[in-house]
């Protein structure tokens, strides 16, 4: 048993980080919460973007191992943080509330979402259910030497850079969702990163987070978050 789920089964402790709203449309459609899970790494990387890709997987596993530990079904609500501790070490920590089923039909494994209690609540409501919390990432860098021959109009090169790294990290996501076998991926937050180098140069690091969901039954998935990724 993971140390952290020991200590709780031997305190009789039970920990959420759901807020009261929150705990209540879990319990509402039958999601008990169990105990508070996190996973977390620090760790070395010579390049930005895999060095992302790697931390957040390394801690989502160790979130997952906590929450089978506890014998939960799902985590919720799970928050994602990244320190940068020096250049190239940064620390990776994602947190959430595990919770079990207390009725219906409990999955094979735990699903992980970024999805509040409430909106957890909606999509079951609306014959959906959450798999596993998705990531895309990319970055990249490039050069125009003619970047500063041309002051006070837009720089071809940093506008396309940035539209490129975000249509790939939205790609990425989308791949994440489609490897999961989940039936579309309902997107909730996005994060831009760009830095210039030098005079000609420019560094961009896109992300997007969200969520791969599958139809449980009939309806519509919400759309309370910022859109729904399609696969078919």
């Amino acid at each position: 048993m993971h140390p952290r789920a020991g200590r709780y089964t031997t305190s009789g402790l039970r920990t959420s980080l759901l807020s009261v709203p929150g705990a209540v449309s879990a319990e509402a459609v039958g999601l008990r919460p169990v105990g508070e899970v996190m996973g977390c790494v620090v760790a070395q990387s010579d390049d930005l973007v895999s060095g992302l890709r790697r931390g957040y997987a390394t801690a989502l596993d160790r979130l997952r191992a906590e929450a089978t530990a506890l014998g939960a079904d799902g985590v919720l609500a799970i928050e994602c943080t990244v320190t940068r501790v020096s250049a190239a070490v940064r620390e990776f920590v994602v947190l959430g509330t595990a919770v079990r089923a207390v009725r219906g039909k409990r999955p094979a494994r735990p699903f992980t979402t970024g999805l509040s209690g409430p909106d957890v609540a909606k999509l079951l409501l609306a014959g959906w259910v959450p798999v596993t919390l998705a990531i895309g990432i990319d970055g990249a860098t490039a050069y125009d030497l003619a970047m500063t021959d041309r002051p006070g109009t837009e720089a071809p090169m940093p506008t396309e850079l940035v539209t490129q790294v975000r249509a790939r990290a939205r790609a990425e996501f989308g791949t994440a969702v489609a490897e999961s076998g989940a039936d579309g991926g309902l997107v909730t937050s996005t994060t831009l990163r760009a830095w210039a180098l030098g005079n000609t140069g420019a560094t961009a690091v896109a992300s997007v987070f969200g969520t791969a969901i599958a139809r449980c039954g009939a309806g519509t998935a919400p759309t309370a978050t910022q859109g729904v990724l399609p696969l078919g």
